[in-house]
């Protein structure tokens, strides 16, 4: 299963636009990586819904969170409206993230429990609005020069350089303290270790040349940070005016935007934003995140299974109020969910993922109806049915675990649980491929596998 290629993506404009997107984490000095996601490729149309399916730890939050770049991703590219958004500053991407917003899985943990909700849902304005004012060189410069410090510090050959020029100084030390220790004392009490001694000395004369440009660069920078650090406070006090002079008039229209923000999801504005978000119930909480991501009316949000830590009942209202959002100011979703049916329902376009790998693309009921691949297949056969005379122990398995995403198998990353693999499977990747007796580019399916699913296999 399993595979690469950029073939569904469709010739049209996209408001978000995914190509060849890959996500790696190292495994601690190993030099092995988790291969989160690999080469994943999608797009979303204006006013489109996309759903995100797949098993636990087939990497559908991870390919979200990498759109965010939280963290950004190892390879491949995200444009916003074209935007690429691989080469912007971190001013130019905290602009870009007012058009590209997320609403986190667990609605209590992703709201700040220190605050009221008034200031949750008017943080992303008071962001933006502060962005507006130019911060003056010497913060400027001071923001650059703890960004290069800190990277410096994290970069791998100062941590080798560090290391060997710490072991290499100690180990002298131990060698110069055993002579000394060893040697028997003069007349006066002192001990002369002799040549042990002086080895000891000139190795550590050594582990010193080896951290001595570790040691002037956190100098000379330590020193830099300081005396920005003195004059930041004059450096800023015009912005500070400035911010001052203009701060009734943008609370005023803050608490306006966010009044309006909060009732446009049923959460009645007076009586919450005093409060504090430990007051609310999960579905209220995830009310009041999705009021956050609307307060920059952003053009694309990306919805981290918003409703599987909540009730049936309460699910329903989450949904209901993001379909009713979605129609009335056009926005895009990329919904990441567990639950089939709801992803059905409210999907545009559905794309299937399966360790680190897209394998199936299709319309949400050609999807469901018609699986042209076998773990798809597997998926849907899942869907629990609310018949009492459908035998659950009917529905189609696979044995085995999941395999590791730090070695994953070779071929397709499927073949070692799918029924159909063969020797090719083990040898070639499957690429993305348009489904035989698929219709146009609107209702196009596409599935990545080497054996895909016919009529036959339907039934």
């Amino acid at each position: 299963m399993a595979g690469s290629g950029s073939v569904h993506l469709r010739e049209r404009d996209s408001v978000l636009r995914v190509e060849h997107l890959t996500v790696e984490f190292p495994v601690g000095t190993s030099g092995a990586k988790v291969h989160a996601v690999s080469d994943v490729s999608f797009d979303i149309m204006k006013g489109e819904t996309l759903g995100v399916v797949g098993e636990s730890g087939c990497g559908k939050s991870t390919t979200g969170k990498a759109i965010m770049r939280v963290p950004p991703p190892t390879k491949g590219s995200v444009l916003l409206e074209g935007q690429d958004l691989e080469g912007l500053s971190a001013n130019e991407l905290r602009e870009v993230r007012g058009r590209l917003q997320m609403i986190f899985q667990d609605p209590i943990s992703s709201l700040n429990p220190r605050r009221t909700i008034r200031d949750i849902v008017a943080e992303p304005l008071t962001v933006q609005w502060l962005e507006g004012f130019p911060r003056s060189p010497v913060s400027t410069a001071w923001r650059r020069l703890t960004s290069a410090m800190t990277a410096g510090a994290r970069h791998p050959i100062a941590g080798r350089l560090a290391r060997v020029g710490l072991l290499i100084f100690f180990i002298g030390f131990l060698l110069f303290v055993a002579s000394t220790a060893l040697a028997d004392p003069d007349d006066f009490g002192r001990r002369d270790g002799g040549g042990g001694a002086s080895l000891g000395e000139w190795i550590m004369t050594a582990g010193g040349v080896v951290l001595l440009p570790l040691i002037v660069v956190g100098a000379v920078g330590a020193v830099l940070w300081a005396v920005l650090v003195l004059l930041m406070p004059l450096a800023s006090l015009p912005r500070t005016l400035k911010i001052r002079s203009q701060q009734k008039a943008f609370d005023a229209e803050t608490e306006t935007r966010v009044a309006a923000a909060l009732e446009e999801v049923g959460i009645p504005a007076d009586l919450s934003m005093p409060k504090m978000p430990h007051e609310f119930s999960g579905g209220q909480a995830q009310r009041i995140s999705i009021a956050r991501a609307l307060i920059l009316e952003p053009e694309v949000i990306i919805c981290d299974e918003p409703v599987s830590a909540l009730d049936v009942s309460v699910q329903a209202q989450v949904l209901n109020l993001l379909e009713d959002l979605k129609a009335k100011y056009g926005i895009s979703l990329m919904f990441i969910a567990h639950d089939l049916a709801v992803v059905k329902n409210i999907s545009d376009r559905v794309v299937v993922m399966y360790l680190g790998k897209t394998c199936e693309v299709a319309a949400p009921d050609a999807l469901y109806a018609a699986p042209r691949h076998p773990y798809t297949q597997v998926l849907m056969s899942a869907i629990p049915v609310p018949d009492p005379l459908i035998d659950p122990r009917s529905a189609r398995v696979i044995s085995g675990e999941l395999p590791s995403p730090i070695t994953p198998p070779s071929g397709c990353r499927f073949r070692t649980r799918c029924p159909r693999a063969t020797e090719l499977c083990t040898r070639a990747e499957p690429v993305m491929t348009l489904a035989a007796g698929s219709p146009g580019e609107s209702d196009a399916h596409y599935v990545a596998c080497h054996h895909p699913l016919t009529e036959e296999d339907w039934s």
